[in-house]
């Protein structure tokens, strides 16, 4: 079999871009038509234009390459699903298949543009043979939603870091080693000062944590966003605060490994978020720390389930209630990431895959 797989991700700074290929290349003999900036080489595709240009360009590559006899057609979120359109009239796939990473609603969306785009996305999910999403939450959501025949195959978003190199460990702990300190609990939220993930509620509360501790706060932040959590800062005598905005994967796995709880938080003000497929929590669980989470289902369900965190929008209690009884969540951390790998991750889903391509009759 031969695979095409679409996206409009970038596969150096796309996780889950990285693991469908993964897994599609463990199924078939695959192609890939990505943006990016290196040079195409062994099958992989790139254009590093604006998205009017990246459909145009692959639809150019349908053509051009429409006697390659390829059996799947994998669409990678919804902006492929307008190049996927086309493509599947051109490339007459056996199989169309579509990953869902997101779960956008048209009529929670407030821009034109995006309504488009899920009016794109629905089309097209109601058309494919195999639709992905990120957990069982949505999987169910989206049936009744889109009311489909089948429910959703599940590709949980299990994510590990990496470090790219001794060099890259050894960078990211000579430019991270000041925020370390034997006399503190560290937290960390890889959400940056997001005031729609309640970092604010984080910040505020910390005073009310039985430990001092020091809050590292990662990612990209907004200046307005900085500003509450600086001015709330302020007033908590005890404890620290540290804003570091966006590190880089070595960074980000060296910090981590340091830290005592993660923080993996969501808003709940639309269905996308509310249903939230974290990656983040994945990041923290394989570096062998327990997390703290808000109530979003799929992050509730996960702590309750397993113990390897506790669901508080309050944040202060379930921190309390980790740190005093902290090596029973550690060793539940670490006992989840034993049994829950990556690579069991993929082969569920090939197994799925597989099966359904086996038992049709195209």
């Amino acid at each position: 079999m031969k695979t095409l797989l679409i996206s409009y991700g970038d596969v150096n700074y796309d996780g889950r871009l990285r693991s469908l290929i993964t897994v599609f290349e463990k199924i078939s003999d695959i192609n890939t038509f990505t943006r990016g900036v290196q040079d195409s080489s062994d099958g992989r595709y790139v254009c590093n234009e604006n998205y009017l240009s990246f459909i145009s360009k692959c639809i150019k590559f349908g053509k051009e390459h429409k006697n390659q006899g390829y059996d799947i057609l994998v669409l990678d979120n919804r902006k492929a699903t307008i190049p996927g359109i086309f493509l599947r009239k051109i490339l007459h796939p056996r199989f169309t298949i579509q990953d869902c990473r997101e779960l956008y609603l048209s009529r929670e969306i407030k821009y034109l543009t995006g309504k488009i785009g899920c009016y794109f996305e629905k089309y097209m999910v109601k058309k494919a043979d195999i639709v992905i999403c990120a957990n069982s939450e949505r999987a169910q959501l989206m049936q009744e939603e889109y009311k489909l025949k089948n429910t959703p195959l599940t590709y949980e978003n299990l994510r590990k870091l990496e470090y790219s190199s001794e060099e890259g460990f050894n960078k990211a702990k000579k430019k991270l080693s000041e925020y370390v300190s034997d006399d503190e609990i560290r937290l960390l939220t890889s959400s940056g000062c997001s005031v729609k993930r309640t970092n604010d509620v984080l910040v505020e509360n910390l005073k009310k944590v039985n430990r001092k501790c020091h809050l590292l706060l990662v990612g990209n932040s907004t200046d307005k966003d900085k500003e509450v959590i600086i001015s709330l800062a302020k007033k908590d005598r005890v404890n620290k605060f540290t804003i570091l905005g966006q590190l880089n994967q070595d960074e980000l796995k060296y910090l981590i490994s340091q830290c005592h709880i993660g923080i993996v938080n969501y808003g709940q003000y639309d269905t996308n978020n509310k249903m939230c497929a974290s990656g983040k929590l994945y990041e923290f669980l394989y570096e062998g720390i327990p997390v703290v989470t808000t109530t979003n289902p799929p992050l509730k369900r996960l702590c309750d389930k397993e113990k390897i965190g506790v669901a508080d929008d309050m944040y202060y209690k379930g921190i309390n209630y980790i740190l005093d009884n902290y090596d029973t969540y550690l060793c539940a951390a670490k006992e989840f990431t034993k049994n829950n790998t990556i690579e069991s991750n993929d082969k569920k889903l090939i197994a799925e895959i597989m099966n359904i391509i086996k038992g049709s009759n195209k």
